[in-house]
């Protein structure tokens, strides 16, 4: 039986024959020079840790799923478009030992509007905010104003949010996430994604998947109904009938920072823990949804938020409004069992509906020809639990336009850490 670190051996000499292959497929369209010759060397150097038996970490892409399909988008360097792929690009990346990752934790709420950089990613720059970060396709990507980015650009500068949650040992999990508005070529059939992040030691880690760009949609807006069909209400506990639902971070055994319980909060030292939400259309009823944060005639829904973005803050409860749904995303619900203090000081009650907060939300075609859509939030408040409370439990349930719910929970043990930005190392 090959040992652990042959099996790793091998896949990394995969993932560098799989990019020689799709870089010879590609060689026909724009494609950035550097950023392949920088890939190849990740991919090489990624080897290094398993020929000296160390612990790198390991790095999966979570979404979109490697039996999935994405939607090409409409995009031309004639007409832009933000119905791109709409797809969201999902990382996690677990550290196995003590050397952290450099990465500042954000989410998309004001003042503080996550890790997206987009004048460096023009530049083809790293991400200040996750400097290891490292985020290759093998296609040319237009973006919404129809600029077009070369093949093999370095995208990591395009992400939206980061968090992290505190795993047993002495690791941490780091979770990214990315609402890709850009679209792919006409000619697209299919198009590999590789990632690659570097530790605070220099050591390397990568993954790599490989997706087919399903044409029976324009865009991964078009894969879903639009927000404004959802006939309501949203429900809180599963009929059986409903979406699959599945929390896939945090994921379990993990352990959370609550964030600071005194007037020390601010918007870059809360809990900052990721949470992302799937539910799979398995009964294809439709999942009611604007993955741009825009009406199905184009308009935004909230002038003050970006185009990309699913935050819709009217739907959290302050004093004298009483909030209700998610406008972008109506079949969401999502609870904590203990309130949740925000920076600004607003105490949202335990139990009430906070998918309001969330930050971006995207599309997908499963194997079986479902529809799966994936949300993101860093939690970007502190926690209240009362003395004696060592768990949190979150519920997050989906409405299918025909009303039948999902729902799915998750049970968190607290961390001795205050702040998720203390479970790596800020950047700044």
């Amino acid at each position: 039986m090959f040992s652990t670190n042959i099996r790793k051996a091998v896949l990394g000499l995969s993932l560098i024959a799989l990019f020689v292959s799709s870089a010879q497929a590609v060689d026909d369209l724009p494609t950035d020079p550097a950023g392949r010759a920088t890939l190849l060397r990740l991919l090489a150097d990624s080897k290094m840790s398993i020929a000296s038996n160390d612990l790198p970490p390991i790095v999966r892409i979570v979404s979109p799923l490697a039996d999935s399909a994405v939607a090409g988008g409409i995009s031309s360097t004639q007409a832009g478009s933000f119905s791109g792929t709409n797809l969201l690009l999902n990382l996690e990346v677990i550290t196995r030992d003590s050397v952290p990752l450099v990465v500042r934790e954000a989410t998309e709420a004001a003042p503080v509007f996550g890790i997206r950089h987009v004048d460096r990613l023009l530049k083809g720059q790293s991400n200040p905010d996750a400097p290891g970060l490292y985020v290759f396709f093998d296609q040319p990507l237009i973006m919404p104003d129809g600029t077009v980015m070369p093949a093999f650009t370095n995208f990591a500068s395009a992400f939206n949010v980061a968090g992290t949650d505190d795993t047993p040992g002495g690791g941490r999990t780091t979770w990214l996430g990315w609402h890709v508005l850009e679209s792919l070529p006409a000619t697209a059939q299919n198009v590999t994604i590789t990632v690659a992040v570097v530790d605070a030691a220099g050591r390397v880690a990568t993954d790599q998947v490989r997706v087919p760009v399903t044409r029976t949609a324009p865009s991964g807006q078009d894969l879903t109904p639009p927000a404004e069909s959802f006939p309501g209400p949203a429900g809180t506990t599963s009929d059986g009938q409903g979406p699959e639902v599945s929390m896939i971070a945090p994921r379990v055994p993990t352990s959370i920072a609550v964030g600071p319980t005194d007037n020390s909060l601010t918007a870059s030292n809360g809990s900052l823990f990721f949470i992302q939400v799937s539910s799979l259309d398995r009964n294809h009823n439709g999942i009611a949804i604007s993955e741009t944060g825009q009406t199905s005639a184009g308009q935004p829904l909230n002038a003050a938020i970006p185009v990309g973005l699913i935050l819709d803050p009217s739907a959290i409860p302050t004093p004298g409004k009483a909030g209700g749904p998610n406008r972008n995303f109506p079949g969401l619900t999502l609870t904590f069992d203990v309130p949740l203090r925000q920076p600004n000081g607003n105490i949202v009650p335990a139990g009430t509906n906070l998918a309001g907060l969330f930050d971006v939300a995207g599309s997908e075609v499963d194997a079986s020809g479902a529809v799966r859509v994936t949300a993101d939030w860093v939690v970007g408040g502190s926690l209240m639990l009362t003395d004696g409370k060592k768990n949190v439990t979150v519920t997050a349930s989906v409405t299918d336009n025909k009303g039948h719910t999902g729902s799915s929970t998750n049970v968190l043990s607290v961390s001795s850490t205050v702040s998720g930005q203390a479970l790596t190392l800020d950047p700044k």
